[in-house]
Parts: C-alpha cells; sequence; structure tokens
C-alpha cells in the first residue's frame, strides 16, 4: 500500500444515481429518483463512514414510476411521493457535489428544470476509465451495464446490497476506489464537459430502431445534448474548475442551456419527434410548424363530436401528415383560446395531458375570426365511462383513480396553473396501446396562472366546485384538489348536494363540518384526504401529507398500481 494517495484532492464524492425509466425504451425523459454519495478522505486513507448521503427524489415530468422502474431501481412509488423534487433537495446538499459525478445524466436533469449546469458537474473522475488504462491488458472496458460486474471479478471485491441501487452502487464504487488508490495509482479528474466537439460534425446515420437499441440511442442523445463529455487526457488544472475546455468560459457563461453544434440532421431523420428531446426543450422551433392556418388541412371523420361551456369538439384528421386520432376543439372567445394554448404548450407531452398537435386562427378576410386547437384524441369521459358501471367501481380502483388524478393537478399547479374547472367530463380514460388505462386532463379554457390567486369574474358555483369557490373567494391549487376528490364520489354516486344550484353553498357547509359521516368504512379515506387538503389551506401545501393518506389507510396496496378493466364490446369497463 503506498504511504501518500496519489490525488490531489482532500476528498472524492463517490455518486451514484438511480432514474425513471421504462422498459424497451431509451426515448424517454430521465429524472433522478435517488442518489446517494459515499466520501473518501484521501489524507487518512479512509471511507467515511459517518457522512454517508442517500437521498430519493420526486420526479415531476412522470411522477407515477412504471412497473419496470419499479422492479429493476428496487424504489418504491410511495418513496418517491413522500420525496422533494429535485431542485429542492439539490439546492440543500449541493455543495457536496465537486467531484464524482455522471455529467450526461445531470446535464439532462438540469435541462428538464431549466436551469443552468453549475460548476461542480462540468468534470469528474471515469474510474472506468482509469482501470482500463492503467491495467491494459489484465482489465477489459465492458458496455456500461456491466462495469460493476466487472470490477468486481478484476478486484475479487463483493458487491454487497441490490444491484442498481445507487447507495449500494456508491459503496462499491468507493471500495474500488480505494483499492486503486491503495495499488499507487492516480485519480483524478479525467472527463469534461465542453460545448463544442469536432466530431459532431460528422453527420450521423440515425438507426431507425435507436428507440430500442441503447447504444444507437446513446448516439443520438449525444448529438441532442448541448454539452459533449471529453476525455481531459492529461493533468487536470485546479484553475481549470468549472471551465469549458473549448471556449474556455466559465459556466456562469457556458451555461450548456444553447446548443452550438445543433443536430438538425438528426431531428430531420426522426420518424416523430423525440419525447426525450422535447421534454427538455432542446428542440428549436419545435412550435414552427403550428400556428398556421391551412385550408381544408383537417378533414372531420364522423366518429364523435359534441359541445361544451368554452367550446365545440370534432374528431378530424391530418391530411398534410396523414394522421387521424385527433380532436380538433373551436373555443367560442379569444380569452379563453389563449388559456387554453397557454396550458397546452407548457403542458406538452406530459403524463396526464392531451397532446398538442396544432392550433391555429382563421384569417380575418374569410370573414369571423375563429379559434381552433388541435390535440390527439385521449379517450372517452370519464363521466360516460363510470356510468356503464352505475356507480359500482371497486374501491380499489376509486383510489387509483383519485391518485392519479391528484398527480396530474400537482404537475399542472407545478407548472404555475390551476384547472378551475375539475369534474367528471374534464377527466378522459382509455386503454392504451401498452394494455394499461390511464386518465387524462382536458378543457383548460377556464385555467388561469396560481400567482396572484385569481378572483372570480363570474359565479362559479357547481356541483364540482369547493365551498370556497361557491363563497366567491379567490381560486388555489386547493380547489383544484378537491374538486378531484368530488369526482371521485361522484363516480360512485355519492351526492350529498343534490342537484339544486340554490342549495350548494348551503350543503357544501354542512358537509365541509363533518365530512366523515357520509363514507362507508370502506370509504373514509376520502373524508380524510378532504379534511387534510382543508387543513393545508392553512398549513400550507404539502405533497406527503396529501399523498400519506393513501399509502396509511392501507399500507399493503398500492395506489400506482393499474386500473383494473374489461373490454366488452368495445367499450371500456372499470371493474
Amino acid at each position: 500500500m503506498t504511504a501518500v494517495y496519489k490525488c490531489p484532492y482532500d476528498n472524492l464524492l463517490i455518486l451514484n444515481i438511480a432514474t425513471t425509466c421504462e422498459e424497451r425504451n431509451f426515448d424517454y425523459p430521465l429524472e433522478i429518483i435517488q442518489f446517494s454519495i459515499v466520501v473518501i478522505d484521501t489524507r487518512t486513507k479512509t471511507i467515511r463512514e459517518d457522512v454517508k448521503f442517500n437521498r430519493y427524489v420526486r420526479p415531476i415530468i412522470n411522477p407515477m414510476l412504471t412497473d419496470y422502474c419499479k422492479s429493476y431501481t428496487g424504489i418504491a412509488q410511495a418513496t418517491v411521493d413522500t420525496a422533494e423534487p429535485f431542485p429542492v433537495r439539490l439546492a440543500t446538499h449541493s455543495l457536496l457535489l465537486t467531484v464524482k459525478t455522471y455529467g450526461w445524466s445531470l446535464q439532462y436533469q438540469f435541462l428538464l428544470t431549466k436551469q443552468p449546469l453549475p460548476a461542480m458537474f462540468r468534470q469528474w473522475v471515469d474510474m472506468n476509465a482509469l482501470m482500463t488504462k492503467v491495467h491494459q491488458g489484465q482489465y477489459s472496458s465492458r458496455p456500461e451495464e456491466d462495469i460493476i460486474k466487472n470490477m468486481s471479478n478484476f478486484y475479487n471485491i463483493h458487491y454487497e446490497g441490490a444491484a442498481p441501487n445507487a447507495m449500494d452502487s456508491s459503496d462499491f464504487l468507493a471500495k474500488v476506489t480505494k483499492r486503486f488508490l491503495d495499488d499507487g495509482n492516480l485519480v483524478t479528474v479525467n472527463e469534461t464537459l465542453r460545448c463544442f466537439f469536432g466530431n459532431r460534425n460528422i453527420p450521423l446515420t440515425v438507426d431507425p430502431e435507436w428507440r430500442t437499441k441503447f447504444n444507437s440511442a446513446m448516439e443520438v442523445h449525444e448529438r441532442m445534448l448541448p454539452l459533449i463529455s471529453c476525455h481531459t487526457g492529461r493533468f487536470f488544472p485546479v484553475e481549470h474548475y468549472g471551465m469549458c475546455h473549448y471556449c474556455k468560459n466559465p459556466a456562469s457563461v457556458c451555461t450548456g442551456m444553447e446548443h452550438k453544434q445543433y443536430p438538425k440532421d438528426v431531428y430531420e431523420q426522426l420518424r416523430e419527434p423525440s419525447v426525450f428531446a422535447v421534454k427538455a426543450g432542446l428542440v428549436k422551433g419545435q412550435h414552427d410548424h403550428f400556428g398556421h392556418f391551412v385550408l381544408n388541412r383537417y378533414r372531420p371523420t364522423g366518429e364523435f363530436q359534441g359541445a361544451g361551456v368554452q367550446g365545440r369538439v370534432v374528431a378530424v384528421a391530418d391530411i398534410l401528415n396523414n394522421r387521424d386520432g385527433l380532436v380538433m376543439k373551436r373555443a367560442l372567445r379569444a380569452e379563453d383560446y389563449h388559456r387554453e394554448l397557454a396550458v397546452l404548450q407548457a403542458m406538452n407531452h406530459q403524463a396526464g395531458f392531451p397532446n398538442l398537435h396544432d392550433f391555429f386562427t382563421t384569417p380575418a378576410h374569410l370573414g369571423e375570426v375563429q379559434y381552433f386547437l388541435v390535440t390527439d384524441y385521449e379517450g372517452e369521459t370519464l363521466y360516460d365511462v363510470s356510468g356503464r358501471t352505475k356507480g359500482g367501481i371497486s374501491y380499489f380502483n376509486l383510489m387509483r383513480i383519485t391518485y392519479k388524478l391528484l398527480c396530474i393537478l400537482e404537475s399542472l399547479h407545478m407548472r404555475g396553473f390551476c384547472h378551475r374547472d375539475v369534474h367528471a367530463r374534464n377527466v378522459v380514460i382509455r386503454q392504451e396501446y401498452d394494455g394499461l388505462v390511464r386518465i387524462k386532463l382536458i378543457d383548460f379554457g377556464m385555467s388561469l396562472p396560481l400567482t396572484p390567486p385569481p378572483a372570480p369574474k363570474t359565479d362559479l358555483t357547481s356541483w364540482h366546485a369547493s365551498l370556497e369557490v361557491c363563497r366567491g373567494e379567490a381560486y388555489t391549487r386547493f380547489d383544484d384538489l378537491i374538486s378531484a376528490i368530488l369526482v371521485a364520489m361522484w363516480t360512485i354516486r355519492l351526492d350529498p348536494f343534490g342537484n339544486d344550484k340554490n342549495e350548494y353553498q348551503a350543503r357544501k357547509v354542512a358537509f365541509d363540518a363533518n365530512p366523515l359521516v357520509w363514507f362507508t368504512k370502506e370509504l373514509k379515506w376520502i373524508g380524510k384526504l378532504y379534511n387534510s387538503i382543508q387543513l393545508q389551506r392553512s398549513s400550507g401545501y404539502s405533497h406527503t401529507d396529501m399523498f400519506d393518506n393513501f399509502h396509511k389507510w392501507d399500507p399493503e396496496f398500492d395506489p400506482t398500481s393499474p386500473i383494473t378493466h374489461s373490454v366488452i364490446e368495445n367499450q371500456l369497463r372499470i371493474e
């Protein structure tokens, strides 16, 4: 063992992360859901057991973990539900993360949260590359998924725990790094992120199956991301910390928010937009093809049509792009059109919201200006589907639907909007291509920014409105959440308010005073959830307190599990 470690740093921070994922889909917005740190004190040559760090992170874009993700990472839905989102967690502990990290994943995470990449994440130590260089002919680099196994076999260090748990992996990598240092090898920064790399000017032929092939996806992602990882190939001076090795600017100038080698050729080869790129805002002019009126572009298919307070909808096909399965909505007022457009653009491609296909207004010279929004068809309304069961939805499915609807509303609120019109006709549900039933929220013509709390200009009293809204108070996120609970009650035909609008407020006062008396033993969780949300009006919003109601009511039941259903005569039925 060497007397002094060959390392210019007092501490090495071994960071490992876990992210959201979907089986056989690499065109997926990977969000960090766990990151763990183990510290090596290079002066005392010890692994610091007293300063280990392990935290879980709540994903925002896809708050519901896929079954594959839960199985692969070993992380339960309840674990991330009670965690803070990424920006909050990072702000609390950012000073710890300085040496060893994954530039690719963290770069993408910061793009998702629309933040510049901090200097601390511009350089790191790639232990696999160091071992490959030092032990040439003995240690052979393998594909990324085999790195830990390869290291374990080479050093005969047993991996303790469950792979790929981030904490267990950090523990293991710390042992490997210490062994590498014990053998007298140099450990220093050997990877940095830079804004320009010559090889990216060479055209890339995109594999048509890149979304399902790991190596092909990595080639595409490398072109899409603004910063690219490069090997330093020499000693890393301290003054280069946080600096871009191409433009020589600090991280405060070369932020990683702008792509200096925009891969237009890559995007042109894609058969459909990349979810990975769109979610992170990487596609330039991704809305440029929207907003242009083209005469006779959309043809009604006759599948359905309907009308609501904010507009009329009809099923259409896009003739220019040979695309059916679309819904075109004509907004009756310009104000409603702009409100809905703002939300659809902000929430586009996010779980629980319709995908915006197009938007446009007709030119004045054709007569009255009309306002149109075109989205994907997202299913039947919960009003219609639940009507087939005549209130017979199972308690478990009711809990699943309520949980998922609250998650969707939370995502909307985190983007700064409130819906203001949550009811069973504005919640759609359908069985999707993978056989799972999913719900989405629609109709944002009444939506407004949460801040400042919008005061009503008209009487919003309705069966699904909260007591506070019926009283004419300013609208808050809690009113959306209460409406979601009332949607759950409506689907099982639990009616404390009657049909007379003039009596709604008085009946809601009585219900608010003691909601638990309305529920059977199996449904008490609804009353408790109602009370929890009402309490937060004064105590402040708490994600943990709200969702804990589900986990505490039945610890053995997973509210994120799939909605059970059947399809009879081509009609969806919720069991």
